[in-house]
Parts: C-alpha cells; sequence; structure tokens
C-alpha cells in the first residue's frame, strides 16, 4: 500500500506540551498477547509504550478537533536484574529506538500506582525522566505481592499537544478530506504511516518541507488563467492559447460554467482557481497527476 506523500511534521512548531504518564499494570501473567505461565520461564518486567503527538488550531479553546501526527503503540521488556541493567535497558529500549522522535525536556510527569495517589511534577530533562521511570519500575519490581509473578508490567503513555495556526491546521484538515474523498485506502495507509516510528531523518526532512513550502497564492500567481468557453475550450487571457476543459474539474467535481476563469496547471490540467487554492495550500502537486510544481 502506498503511504501519504506527506506527514505532518513532529518538531516544527513551538507551541506545545509535552506528558508523561506512567502506570502500574495490574499483577497478572497476562499481558496483551502474552501468556507466562511456564514454572520455568524467568521472571521479566514490561512496558507496554504509546506515544502520540496531536495537532490542534490555535483559535480551538478547548482543543475538541484532532489532527493525529503520531500513535505508536510497543511492548518492550525491561532488564531488572541490576541497578546497572536496568538504566541502560531503559535508554536502549525505551528512549533509543526512535520510538519517541523528539526531546522530553520540560515534559509534565504523572505516575499511578495500584494503591495509593497519583504523583505529578515537571521534570526539565531526559535524565530527570529515566529516573522518575527508573524509581517507579524499582519500587513495582520489589513489590512482595509480585514476588510469585512471572510477569511485572506498567503502560506508559508519552503524549505531545501541539498547537498550529488556524489557517494551517485547517488547510491540513482539507487536505486530509480530499485525499480520503479520491482515495478509498487513505484513512487506512495514513494511520499505519503514522503508526510506525519516524526515523531522525524523516523528521529532518519534514521540517525542510515545512519551511520550503510557499504560499499558495504565489504558486496561484505564477500559473496560467484561461476562460472556458461552452463548447470545452478554453483560450488563455491576453496569451491566445488554447486547452480543454470537457470534464468537470476533479477536485469539486462540477462542471466548468460559460466563460468561468480556471487556473491551468503546467501539465494542462485545468480547475476552478478557489478549488486549486485550497488544494495547493499543503499538496503542491496536480490533483489528477501528481505533477510536482514548484514549492
Amino acid at each position: 500500500m502506498a503511504s501519504p506523500m506527506w506527514l505532518p511534521p513532529l518538531n516544527s512548531h513551538e507551541n506545545f506540551s509535552l506528558y508523561v504518564n506512567i502506570r502500574e499494570y495490574k499483577a497478572s501473567n497476562y499481558f496483551g498477547n502474552f501468556k507466562f505461565d511456564d514454572v520455568e520461564f524467568e521472571r521479566r518486567f514490561f512496558i507496554r509504550l504509546h506515544v502520540c503527538v496531536d495537532f490542534y488550531s490555535e483559535d480551538d479553546e478547548h482543543m475538541e478537533a484532532i489532527f493525529p501526527g503520531l500513535d505508536i503503540v510497543a511492548t518492550k521488556a525491561i532488564n531488572v536484574k541490576s541497578a546497572e541493567a536496568l538504566e541502560a535497558s531503559l535508554r536502549e529500549r525505551i528512549l533509543g529506538e526512535d520510538l519517541i522522535p523528539f526531546s522530553l525536556h520540560g515534559c509534565n510527569w504523572t505516575e499511578h500506582h495500584l494503591h495509593g495517589r497519583p504523583m505529578a511534577l515537571q521534570l526539565s530533562d531526559e535524565d530527570e525522566v529515566v529516573q522518575r521511570i527508573f524509581d517507579f519500575v524499582c519500587l513495582v519490581d520489589e513489590k512482595p505481592e509480585n514476588d510469585d509473578l512471572k510477569l511485572v508490567a506498567a503502560t506508559m503513555e508519552i503524549r505531545k499537544f501541539v498547537v498550529v495556526p488556524d489557517e494551517e491546521f485547517r488547510s491540513w484538515v482539507y487536505w486530509y478530506d480530499e485525499q480520503k474523498r479520491v482515495d478509498p485506502n487513505f484513512r487506512r495507509n495514513y494511520n499505519r504511516a503514522i503508526g510506525r516510528p519516524r526515523y531522525r531523518n524523516e523528521i529532518f526532512q519534514e521540517a525542510e518541507a515545512l519551511m520550503a513550502r510557499r504560499p499558495a497564492k504565489n504558486v496561484i500567481g505564477e500559473l496560467d488563467t484561461v476562460v472556458v468557453n461552452s463548447d470545452g475550450s478554453g483560450r488563455g487571457c491576453g496569451e491566445g492559447s488554447s486547452t480543454s476543459a470537457k470534464e468537470p474539474c476533479c477536485i469539486c467535481l462540477e462542471e466548468f460554467s460559460d466563460g468561468v476563469h480556471a487556473t491551468r496547471l503546467p501539465c494542462r490540467h485545468i480547475f476552478h482557481e478557489n478549488c486549486i487554492l485550497r488544494w495547493l495550500r499543503e499538496n503542491h502537486v496536480c490533483p489528477l497527476c501528481r505533477y510536482q510544481l514548484p514549492v
């Protein structure tokens, strides 16, 4: 299945907040798809990790409309044989496998035990995050009621909330809706794309692409304008060129009215000016043939 041509840039906006929630999992020999009832199986500690990045419009005070940018779930075995092994395991298996493609500096930390009140505080850097996870795992692993279990576990959610300008957010939503309209498999492909790790080079390329994007109005100003005639032909305004517009605009699916001004891309496809303006806010490719426009 084809991956989406664009994904939201995870680290290109300064207005965001970070939350890390870790929760003790109820003692059991079952954890997700894992079952540990073999008496010879060595005791293990697992962390079920959920990492997500959600985008919101700056005009949405109650953060009701969400644009998902990342949604990863992974289960990792943690080495608790010694303090050194535990710290190394946390840094390598949790923080070092591209599962968390952003810094955890300044995150809001909350931990939940099966008995007792939640503890909340703000952590300044990644070392403090590792230390809090370390202390939490040790405390849960050493509980007397867990002595006879083959499996001890915790769930950890790392959530990044990113606030973007309203026009940018709306252009993303428009792009998403248009992709769903033209591709019945798009929703599934998009969810699959944001459900896999994004590596550092991908994050860098996303940031570069966002900075390089030119406003759609600038792109429109460099394209040809044509007047569509009732016989399906068009003449370029002041240029004397001609084209064909027998098919409806593929964006809105409406026919071209006689004498209407339309925009023609370099690939010769024609669209209503307002339709292609909205489309080019984020896509910068022809909706029909995927011709790459300058960005």
